[in-house]
């Protein structure tokens, strides 16, 4: 409330001020009439702060004051009768300003703190100051949240700018570090040394233009070290081979064994294997054409010389070539290492009448198909599948049935409008299912169920025991088991298949008691037909429901013994499984052992 009536007096006292005029004898003051703004949160040591007013084009003079300890005093600065200071002293500021009315302002006091500098400390690790050629330091600056740094080498600014880098080359690393408001602290120097004073070199190579060139040795001083990188083929000859090195820039090393403990020395070159792209740009971005046109074709820039082509033959030497016939358009290119590329050719027609058609897309069973980019010509056309915009054709998408690509050219030839369209077809494959194995007791006939619909045919394979295998619902009578492969085609073409297996079975005779004593008669477990089933399951339990005999696959008769040792003569339960994967077929009883 206070400042409300504050200024509203202030308001009051100007306006009397601005009616009736001032005496030469009196001039106005107004103090704390506005604010004073400065750049940033203080003054860096070093530097200076900038402090100033929003502009106002009622002033017209502008008196800068420092509170020293002697009281207000002007500001000793050539160049500050305006509405901004740039200043070294972090002391109080104000601003006195006079209005065109000779009215004086005073601003409200603005307060310049000195600010702490942020620490710039370089820590290496290891601690050390001389190195081996080829070994490196990391050095470390003191983390500051918010601060940024600036890494230089040899008075020049790196790339790097973290809170560490690797230092591999002898030679003086600064660090500067500027804190969030500004202030910039340079550290100590630190001065890296080799320990060694091999010198190492490797030849430099000029650009090689052909990829199947010739293989070359590099030429590496003093003798007697290894060449590595890409391309490299012998280490100790230094041969280097382009076309297994392929197109690029590739790092070559040769390293020479250092004296004492220092590990060896690297010099790198860079070896270039150039390949200069020919890219013929079009000016109308197509390459069909009415009668009476023309088309700007282009070189990319940047080559040092062009050479245009038609139909095999030069035509022209500059970048751009305009066109207005028919024919095929090749670009070559060569770039400043003299290596040349040319183009594959462009085809650039010119039309006098309508001839739109589309690229062939397959009818075809089932949707796992990759998608096809639809193509028309003449370009510039729209395509449409089912009456949707389209620019593929995608199989798994789309789904069964009969879809229809429509491509229109309107527009883009007035001399090539037209429309074409095709249909295609994706049919599903037929779903077969003939269940689960069949059991089939021996001398019996079974009616396989195969149909699907009317529309399909059907084949059977092998066709053996089967009274007709090009029906859906064949009777079959095999003697043995046998597996039944039906194939079923629709009206399209698409063919699945499915299989069942007939496991034929025959009865087994089991005994229901033998005597293993060594007379020659009857001394094994015989089970007459058990090898007609080569997966059966045999086990042989005592009164107690322990196992005394197992037997899987190929039978080899029980002999009375478990483990080597003859069992007592007794009773004993048996089970045998004739499908183990099938319970039902089995026969379950007691065997009993005769001494």
């Amino acid at each position: 409330m206070f400042h409300t009536l504050q200024k509203t007096f202030r308001a009051y006292f100007i306006g009397i001020i601005l009616t009736f005029g001032l005496s030469t004898q009196m001039k106005a003051q107004i103090m704390d009439a506005f604010v004073l703004k400065k750049d940033g949160a203080g003054l860096c040591p070093g530097g200076q702060i900038r402090v100033y007013i929003d502009p106002n084009p009622n002033y017209v003079l502008y008196y800068w004051e420092i509170l020293r300890p002697s009281g207000w005093s002007g500001v000793a600065v050539s160049g500050v009768s305006g509405p901004s200071l740039s200043h070294n002293e972090a002391l109080p500021y104000r601003l006195r300003v006079e209005d065109v009315n000779g009215i004086t302002y005073y601003s409200q006091q603005l307060n310049v703190v000195l600010l702490t500098p942020p620490p710039s400390i370089i820590t290496p690790s290891p601690n050390v100051t001389q190195i081996c050629q080829g070994e490196d330091v990391k050095l470390e600056a003191n983390p500051i949240l918010t601060a940024f740094y600036k890494w230089e080498y040899n008075n020049t600014i790196l790339p790097e700018n973290g809170l560490s880098i690797t230092a591999r080359k002898a030679g003086t690393y600064k660090l500067s570090v500027t804190d969030q408001n500004s202030c910039t602290t340079v550290s100590t120097p630190y001065t890296l040394s080799y320990f060694s004073s091999l010198v190492v070199q490797l030849n430099t190579v000029p650009t090689i233009c052909d990829v199947n060139a010739s293989p070359l040795n590099l030429q590496g001083s003093p003798a007697g070290g290894e060449y590595r990188g890409v391309g490299v083929t012998d280490k100790v000859l230094g041969t280097f081979s382009p076309s297994v090195a392929g197109v690029g820039d590739h790092e070559i090393e040769y390293a020479v064994r250092n004296s004492g403990t220092c590990p060896e020395i690297v010099e790198k070159i860079n070896i270039k294997i150039s390949e200069p792209k020919a890219i013929i740009n079009n000016s109308l971005n197509r390459t069909d054409l009415c009668n009476g046109e023309s088309v700007l074709l282009s070189g990319t820039p940047g080559f040092a010389t062009y050479e245009w082509f038609l139909n095999g033959s030069s035509v022209n030497t500059m970048k751009d070539l305009t066109v207005s016939a028919t024919g095929d358009y090749s670009l070559k290119v060569t770039d400043a290492e003299n290596c040349s590329n040319t183009s594959a050719p462009v085809r650039i027609n010119f039309f006098t009448a309508s001839a739109t058609s589309m690229d062939a897309v397959a009818s075809v069973c089932g949707t796992n198909y990759s998608p096809i980019t639809l193509n028309g010509a003449p370009s510039g056309g729209i395509f449409t599948i089912d009456n949707l915009p389209a620019t593929v054709f995608d199989y798994k998408k789309l789904g069964f049935g009969k879809h229809v690509i429509n491509y229109k050219v309107n527009g883009v030839l007035t001399c090539l409008n037209g429309e074409s369209s095709q249909e295609v077809y994706i049919s599903p494959y037929p779903k077969i299912d003939l269940g689960n194995d069949i059991f089939l007791g021996k001398g019996n006939a079974v009616t396989l169920k195969g149909y699907i619909g009317n529309d399909y045919t059907y084949r059977w394979s092998p066709s053996n025991d089967l009274d007709n295998p090009n029906i859906a619902n064949p009777l079959a009578s095999p003697m043995q088991t046998s597996e039944y492969i039906l194939s079923v085609t629709s009206d399209r073409g698409c063919e699945s298949k499915d299989t069942i297996k007939i496991n034929v079975y025959d009865k087994v005779y089991v005994p229901t008691a033998f005597s293993p004593n060594g007379d020659g008669q009857n001394d094994l477990w015989e089970l007459s037909g058990i090898n007609n089933y080569p997966d059966a399951e045999i086990q042989v339990f005592d009164r107690w429901g322990s196992i005394v005999f197992y037997s899987k696959g190929n039978y080899l008769p029980f002999d009375g013994t478990n483990a080597g040792n003859p069992l007592k003569e007794g009773t004993y339960i048996y089970k045998i499984y004739l499908y183990p994967n099938h319970p039902i077929f089995q026969y379950n009883g007691t065997l009993t052992i005769l001494r």
